[in-house]
């Protein structure tokens, strides 16, 4: 009987030792999981947003939009005009701290101005904006973006101009120079494709306010345009 008790608590003290054994490598097993997985997605973040992380993309802007421009014959009547905004700007950021990226803006705009009697005119300029994106991450692969840029707004149109107060069809064609001040601000959703690319989709409010340059008769006339345009680019992070 004493033989038969040894063998039992023997037993039984292997059978504690192989259950607290696999409980530890079990417990080592998922430390290690966890371990990587809080790896990778800090690798995760710090390919996105990280501080000292250069990005580089280009956005696409497309509205209707709304143009108000003085009159030549009265400076307090206004044309305005509906129509197509285009906008397209490559731009760089660099992460100054966690979610925060500050750069520079570049791009090309596409806009109609208003005459009295004539057709509108389409005016194209270059954008140039010092820029500020700061993220909201809401999974491993999603985030929130917001944005915000001004500068300066510099193009050239042309403007058809009457040469005879008498006769409203006597008019001559001339070049003008658009010059303003431009701010966008921004918000939307940055998707996460491969470690470096993601994909870009919001909305954007954009407001250009200058004047029109008509060098033949010395005249400036104010010019302005307001507008929400939907967007959608592509960034790189490295």
């Amino acid at each position: 009987m004493v033989r038969i008790q040894r063998r039992a608590l023997l037993l039984f003290a292997i059978f504690i030792s192989l259950g607290v054994f696999t409980t530890t490598g079990t417990a080592a097993a998922q430390g290690a999981s966890n371990d990587r997985d809080a790896t990778s997605s800090a690798l995760l973040r710090r390919s996105v947003y990280d501080s000292g992380r250069w990005s580089i993309g280009v956005d696409g802007n497309f509205s209707m939009t709304t143009s108000s421009v003085e009159l030549l014959d009265d400076g307090a009547a206004r044309a305005t005009d509906s129509t197509m905004f285009l906008r397209i700007d490559p731009w760089v950021t660099i992460g100054v701290v966690e979610r925060l990226h500050v750069g520079l803006a570049a791009g090309v705009v596409s806009r109609r101005l208003a005459q009295e009697t004539v057709d509108p005119t389409t005016d194209t300029a270059m954008v140039f904006q010092p820029m500020a994106q700061y993220f909201f991450p809401i999974s491993r692969r999603l985030a929130i973006y917001t944005q915000l840029a001004t500068g300066a707004y510099i193009g050239r149109s042309q403007r058809t101009v009457p040469t005879d107060p008498d006769d409203p069809e006597r008019v001559v064609t001339e070049n003008t120079r658009t010059r303003g001040f431009i701010l966008t601000v921004g918000t939307g959703i940055n998707y996460r494709l491969t470690e470096g690319f993601q994909l870009r989709f919001g909305l954007t409010f954009n407001g250009i306010w200058g004047r029109e340059a008509i060098e033949s008769i010395d005249e400036s006339l104010a010019a302005s345009t307001t507008n929400l345009q939907t967007s959608a680019g592509i960034r790189y992070t490295f």
